[in-house]
């Protein structure tokens, strides 16, 4: 069985149905930023489209990786096969522009490096007991790479969408980390 992720309309359906309802149930309709990872495009696409219905003025914030083609094509409308190349960080960027990843829901791409990611995952563990993915842990190292660009008061939701039980060999790993 093949979900089609990738280009599979429940994807980001599923988002709008049910996250984007969430967070602004749960924020009182107060969100200002949103926050995730992008891969598939479903989560940022599906939520950001149904926050950005109820309030036009949300931003919808994108984590990249180094190695993936979203930024720049969001900035420059270019797909350049030069900014596609091996990467560790799972779940997040691609080499190709996903039919469910809606660009123009999304108001700005941030890359995070790999080892950015790697010790951010580790670091939601050991600090917060959070036991996240590496895509977490990009969303995590996004959102304080972005902070500079928060206002006061703003209300900022980040989603960490995997957990950490398919990187005990890799992030969870301390000989892992010091070989890469």
């Amino acid at each position: 069985w093949i979900p089609r992720q990738f280009e599979n309309p429940a994807n980001p359906a599923i988002h709008y149905q049910t996250t984007g309802p969430e967070i602004w149930a749960d924020t009182g309709g107060q969100v200002d930023v949103f926050v995730a990872g992008v891969g598939t495009g479903g989560t940022a696409s599906g939520t950001g489209r149904f926050l950005k219905e109820r309030n036009p003025a949300i931003k919808v914030w994108g984590i990249d990786t180094y190695g993936s083609v979203f930024k720049k094509y969001k900035e420059t409308g270019v797909f350049d096969k030069n900014e596609i190349y091996p990467y560790i960080t799972e779940g997040i960027g691609e080499d190709f522009l996903p039919q469910n990843v809606d660009f123009s829901l999304v108001d700005h791409f941030e890359k995070v490096t790999d080892r950015d990611a790697a010790i951010m995952t580790s670091r939601i563990a050991r600090e917060e007991g959070i036991f996240a993915g590496n895509s977490a842990g990009s969303a995590m190292a996004g959102l304080l790479q972005l902070a500079p660009h928060f206002k006061a008061g703003e209300l900022v939701v980040v989603i960490f969408h995997d957990h950490g039980t398919r990187y005990l060999g890799k992030m969870y790993n301390p000989e892992w980390m010091r070989e890469k």
